[in-house]
């Protein structure tokens, strides 16, 4: 496929060699390889953008997966400047991982570590903000915007290594807690964070497995949330495998709720997931029951070129997503993965209508709907 939707490499992005051969197209527009001493280029992209192509090389079944990245197409004009294919979806300043400087968020790290010891969550999002570049945790010593709430859920899910859910750029391993906290810790610090200036905590990082298997532990915090503040967003990440549960956190507090799929169709959602004990009808549930608890509700879509962009996957995200209330969001998101071997994992083939297509579509199908890629302040609708 010729290299398509070129837009200047912005500020910010990394251009790197993929351990494989590239590939070009010939004068037929046949794939070719150019060489095994010259490696393929790729680009990955700075917050706000979304790939449109991957770059062309080819796999090496005697060498390991690739590191899991979001890798984009890039190339270089005739007179060699860079350019890559992407679309600019969004951009919130507030989002920029510069923003917090390492020494900075080391020095705050310590200086709440001194003044509350004892505090075992304040420990773990220390670890989080310091060892593995957490924004989630890091805010926590800012008393600003967004603060995880650790919790240790379990997993519900198991998706192939390929595609596990991983944030590009952010250091690995990204870990669970240690502990289970209580529903008094959890509360603790969702109020002093709130107090500070904080707008939103949240429940259901990915790399806490899933919250709403510890249901009665985030009901048991929100209650206590509220019975001491009015102010600030409670907020769920979840893949919303028990709508049940979802409906009593609404009903305990809850104000949003972000749902990750990666795909609307049940047969790949499952291929991509690997559900235990639930299945995509739970998913759709779960969605019903935001829209009619009038939760602010924001559907998370990892985005692989290849697979995101296929007619038919498209066509039921519009279907399940045009159930959502007006105000809601689609979220997309570059999916960190060896490409090539994620989409193996996809059989047979089905024909692709391009990245880009497929956003003007979600677009122009979804206008009640917001569709970007980061969570904005969320309120319920």
């Amino acid at each position: 496929m010729p290299f398509a939707d070129p837009i200047r490499l912005p500020t910010g992005a990394i251009v790197l060699h993929i351990e494989r051969e590239a590939e070009t197209l010939d004068r037929s527009r046949r794939a070719r390889g150019v060489g095994a001493g010259r490696l393929a280029v790729a680009a990955i992209l700075p917050p706000g953008h979304l790939r449109t192509q991957l770059p062309a090389y080819a796999d090496a079944t005697d060498k390991p997966d690739l590191a899991p990245r979001a890798y984009a197409a890039v190339a270089a004009d005739d007179a060699g400047d860079l350019a890559v294919a992407a679309a600019l979806i969004d951009r919130d300043p507030t989002r920029d991982f510069d923003a917090y400087p390492k020494a900075e968020i080391a020095a705050r790290v310590n200086n709440a570590l001194r003044s509350q010891p004892a505090d075992r969550l304040v420990r773990q999002l220390a670890r989080c903000a310091r060892e593995y570049g957490c924004r989630g945790a890091a805010n926590a010593f800012y008393g600003r915007w967004e603060c995880a709430l650790p919790i240790a859920a379990p997993a519900n899910e198991h998706p192939p290594a390929v595609i596990a859910p991983r944030l590009d750029g952010e250091a690995e391993p990204r870990e669970p807690a240690a502990f289970h906290a209580t529903a008094e810790e959890v509360a603790s610090l969702a109020t002093q964070h709130i107090a500070a200036g904080g707008t939103l905590v949240s429940f259901g990082r990915a790399c806490e497995g899933e919250p709403l298997l510890s249901a009665r532990l985030v009901e048991d915090a929100i209650r206590l949330v509220r019975a001491k503040t009015g102010s600030g967003t409670i907020h769920l990440e979840t893949n919303g495998s028990i709508p049940a549960a979802l409906r009593r956190l609404a009903a305990t507090g809850l104000d949003a709720v972000t749902i990750r799929i990666a795909s609307a169709r049940a047969d790949t959602y499952e291929t991509l997931h690997r559900p235990e004990g639930y299945r995509f009808a739970d998913v759709r549930a779960s969605l019903r029951v935001a829209t009619e608890q009038r939760l602010a509700t924001n559907l998370v879509i990892p985005v692989l070129p290849g697979i995101f962009d296929r007619a038919e996957e498209i066509a039921a995200l519009v279907g399940v997503a045009g159930e959502l209330r007006e105000g809601s969001a689609i979220l997309l998101r570059d999916l960190a993965a060896d490409p090539l071997r994620a989409l193996a994992l996809m059989k047979p083939r089905e024909p692709s209508i391009g990245v880009a297509r497929a956003l003007e579509r979600l677009r122009e199908e979804l206008p009640h709907l917001r569709v970007g890629s980061f969570v904005r302040p969320l309120a319920r609708i």
